[in-house]
């Protein structure tokens, strides 16, 4: 079967088959130098073009619909790119279109594709402090190996009069979350990660729930417990086949605070869990995105001032509607995320109802981006397609297929 190409790639190619052809033509020193960076700088502008090309391939879902295979496979099944090669394309896939400066530097060929994950990594671990930072260390990044960017981001810091332990350690352990399970002998995996105090507050309970000792004849070490425990949660989960809940709210959310940061609207003020692990408050609104919320709101003298009762959840019936509308998907454009959470459009602390028009069944990881993630998303009135806007204004926009 031929391969199409567009015209301007099947010139890029004709040109760089003329090149390899003619390359003995070189005799001056300094001009063997000047092609040698002018070719450098075509590399870079073609791995940045490499980029935009598997992203909007992505986005069509093309290495499935063509080869049956995730993007990823693509990348190292079809062109034997490593693991790692493929990991790296991959993040510029996902997380470049968030720092446009640092795309737009790579695209002109100004910094290499090593620059960019270094970049990426150190505004990774800024938070609020992103957009003020980006155009620095971009510069910078042009006039240094990417192995400096790490030192210059604290030295800039410092410079700014910025606390870097306080302003920075929250987002880098969010970064650095993970969780690594490794096959070792005989069948056996090794278990260990980082996790968020979210995820760790709530595994921990799960984990003891589920570990308690079955009665006094019990003899198994706690250890053994918690691993029996930990099989008993992946069953549970698997039973269910991670199915959105459909019989009201999935949690039961009792937040005690005081009347000071309810009337601020909780505004960036950390909270802390009953067992002492922080979280912020744009977390605590997603916990209460789908959830039966209870304030209980405490005076001064940490006196029960009033205990509220539940509203504007969603019910049976709405839930049920939503996930049928949405055909079972995630409202974020081409994820292919379990839906697990039922989302009110307009936040609840807005007045936002529980309504069918309210609702969007989201991921996990969509939910997040839509609370702490600095994303944003409408219903667009007249076609009632899904419009989402992103920290730095750019748009995608689902269009609902079902009826």
């Amino acid at each position: 079967m031929a391969v199409t190409l567009s015209e301007p790639v099947t010139n890029m190619v004709a040109s760089v088959e003329k090149l390899c052809a003619d390359d003995g033509l070189v005799l001056s020193a300094e001009q063997q130098l000047n092609e040698a960076e002018a070719i450098h700088v075509a590399i870079t502008r073609l791995q940045a073009l490499f980029v935009r090309r598997v992203r909007d391939a992505r986005d069509a879902d093309a290495p499935e619909t063509v080869c049956g295979r995730t993007t990823k496979g693509w990348l190292r099944e079809e062109l034997y790119l490593s693991g790692g090669a493929a990991r790296q394309v991959m993040r510029c896939v996902f997380r470049l279109p968030v720092y446009p400066l640092v795309q737009a530097a790579f695209d002109a060929g100004e910094i290499s594709q090593a620059h960019v994950l270094a970049l990426m990594t150190a505004l990774d671990h800024l938070g609020d402090l992103r957009e003020t930072v980006e155009p620095m260390l971009v510069g910078h990044a042009r006039l240094c190996a990417p192995e400096d960017i790490s030192g210059f981001v604290d030295a800039l810091l410092e410079t700014l009069g910025i606390d870097k332990a306080s302003a920075v350690r929250r987002e880098k352990r969010l970064a650095e979350r993970g969780l690594d399970l490794q096959p070792t002998l005989d069948g056996m995996r090794a278990l260990h990660g980082t996790l968020t105090p979210e995820v760790g507050a709530e595994f921990a309970e799960a984990l003891a729930q589920a570990s308690q000792p079955s009665g006094e004849d019990d003899d198994r070490t706690p250890r053994q417990r918690q691993h029996d425990g930990l099989g008993a949660i992946a069953r549970a989960y698997l039973a269910t086949n991670g199915a959105p809940s459909f019989t009201g709210a999935p949690r039961t959310v009792i937040v005690t605070m005081d009347l000071e940061t309810l009337e601020n609207q909780l505004r960036d003020k950390l909270l802390r869990l009953a067992d002492g692990a922080t979280i912020s408050a744009a977390t605590a609104r997603r916990w209460a995105c789908d959830a039966e919320l209870i304030p209980v709101v405490l005076g001064g003298n940490s006196h029960v001032v009033e205990v509220g009762q539940a509203g504007r959840e969603f019910d049976q019936a709405t839930r049920r509607a939503a996930y049928a509308r949405d055909g079972g998907r995630c409202a974020f454009p081409g994820c292919r995320g379990r839906v697990v959470e039922l989302h009110h459009i307009r936040f609840r602390r807005h007045g936002g109802p529980g309504t069918l028009d309210n609702a969007a069944w989201l991921c996990l990881f969509h939910h997040h981006q839509v609370h702490e993630g600095g994303w944003t998303l409408e219903r667009d009135p007249v076609d009632k397609s899904y419009l989402w806007t992103g920290p730095h204004g750019q748009q995608r926009r689902r269009h609902l297929t079902t009826a």
